[in-house]
């Protein structure tokens, strides 16, 4: 009937639908990672030269060296498909590359959970001296690329004791040294602040309590602050949100919560902290050298603060996942399900300039034939191709004020059984018997309309 829309129309125009029908076509050894593409993760501004930005996303590392040429490097290289924890990526300020698995199975190399690429993530290579240790996190020092740190999180076995402590490197990464340790502790974050301050958070488990841990040597001795009391739902899921680029004593934390997080402050280096009553869901937090402060908060929207103490929204800004100071503004990266865009910049919070749209995705870096990238990743390439572009949003139609509104009948006579909700429905039904359910993810919101900038 001219006019109607048929079942597979209304399906492709549901965006949940697209997500999963993307996750549904591809081969099973790419699907964990690569249909993971539901949204974008956080940005990266490395101190360095190259590369000068590069977007973490669930299926994989974009990096650019001219903010015009963007190539990917996959999680494959470092985690099969069936794990279930996504690799994270520190760049160092002469480009190389931690890759963090955060487990040790199913990974390059078992029982290894810490990986480094010296030669832009073409390879990787197991890290030494942190076999069967589970690397949860791992920081560089901002200014000198030999030095890095990272946490652990083995947990005991039949109710064994156990400890956790911080990993160091001084020779760019390929050898680490355990220089502290705690007993009961689990760790969870780790980072550096201004000159040679680190920080690195954790939980005690008997008596339940978060534990921010101070160095002001780049490690060698730290400092122990128990967080007092101070009315979380939970500590139990903490990180280090930020430190001020500045001032090296002011710290945010964020703590997972199952109705609201917790986000908390110290400007003392963690003598004191308090809570701040911002959002209820916090994804991240930016102190610019400037002063201010831009938090991303549920549902994926952007807060301003100029004086770190009232906030406001930011109603122009896109749906947002996290975003880094880069020079003079803000560049964020974008939930993919809900715009075209994948990174986009600001300078005033008022017009976001486009950086990268989603399908602008170059290619994988340019690696040796022999070399891993070139093995694992380019064989995935058609696949996060169509993938992306099976998540693509379509364009809303003109006029519509509720952009997450079901799409509507056109015409009379068109089967209420062929809706995008039945055809939504049944989709997630297979979707949940042939694989474990992907995160939440938040829908129909409409292009930014950035312009490149």
């Amino acid at each position: 009937m001219p006019g109607c829309r048929g079942p597979r129309e209304r399906l492709l125009e549901d965006p949940i639908a697209r997500a999963l029908l993307a996750l549904l076509l591809l081969p099973g050894l790419a699907a964990a990672h690569i249909g993971a593409g539901a949204g974008d993760i956080d940005v990266i501004v490395p101190t360095g030269g190259t590369p000068s930005l590069a977007l973490e996303a669930p299926w994989g590392l974009v990096v650019t060296d001219d903010r015009d040429d963007f190539r990917w490097i996959c999680h494959e290289q470092l985690s099969s498909s069936g794990v279930d924890e996504l690799p994270a990526f520190e760049i160092a300020s002469d480009g190389t590359l931690l890759g963090v698995a955060g487990l040790l199975t199913g990974t390059l190399v078992a029982d290894e959970s810490l990986y480094l690429s010296t030669n832009g993530g073409c390879d990787w290579e197991a890290v030494q001296g942190t076999t069967g240790r589970t690397v949860e996190d791992a920081a560089w020092h901002p200014t000198d690329a030999t030095v890095a740190l990272g946490v652990t999180s083995d947990r005991p076995t039949e109710g064994g004791d156990y400890a956790n402590g911080v990993l160091r490197t001084t020779d760019g990464g390929a050898t680490w040294t355990e220089v502290a340790s705690w007993s009961g502790v689990v760790l969870r974050s780790v980072v550096f602040g201004p000159g040679d301050v680190a920080y690195a958070l954790g939980v005690r488990e008997e008596p339940v309590e978060a534990v921010l841990f101070r160095s002001g040597d780049r490690g060698d001795t730290w400092v122990e602050r128990p967080l007092p009391e101070l009315g979380l739902e939970s500590v139990l899921f903490g990180v280090i949100e930020a430190v001020d680029p500045i001032d090296a004593d002011e710290v945010w934390l964020s703590f997972d919560g199952s109705v609201v997080d917790g986000l908390v402050r110290t400007t003392d280096g963690g003598a004191t902290f308090e809570t701040l009553d911002v959002v209820d869901l916090v994804l991240d937090v930016t102190l610019r050298t400037d002063g201010s402060v831009w938090l991303v908060g549920g549902p994926r929207q952007v807060w301003y603060s100029a004086d770190r103490v009232s906030f406001e929204q930011l109603e122009e800004a896109p749906q947002i996942w996290g975003g880094a100071e880069d020079g003079d503004r803000m560049t964020f990266a974008v939930n993919t399900l809900a715009h075209p865009e994948a990174l986009v910049s600001t300078v005033d919070g008022l017009t976001f300039d486009l950086v990268l749209d989603v399908l602008e995705l170059d290619a994988p870096i340019s690696c040796p034939a022999e070399s891993l990238s070139a093995q694992i990743c380019e064989p995935l390439w058609e696949d996060l191709q169509r993938t992306l572009e099976l998540m693509r949003p379509r364009p809303s139609n003109p006029g519509d004020d509720d952009d997450s509104a079901a799409p509507t009948d056109d015409c009379e006579g068109c089967s209420a059984s062929g809706s995008g909700h039945a055809g939504t429905a049944a989709l997630l039904v297979l979707f949940l018997l042939l694989r474990r359910a992907q995160p939440q993810r938040t829908f129909g919101s409409p292009s930014t309309g950035a312009t490149r900038r």
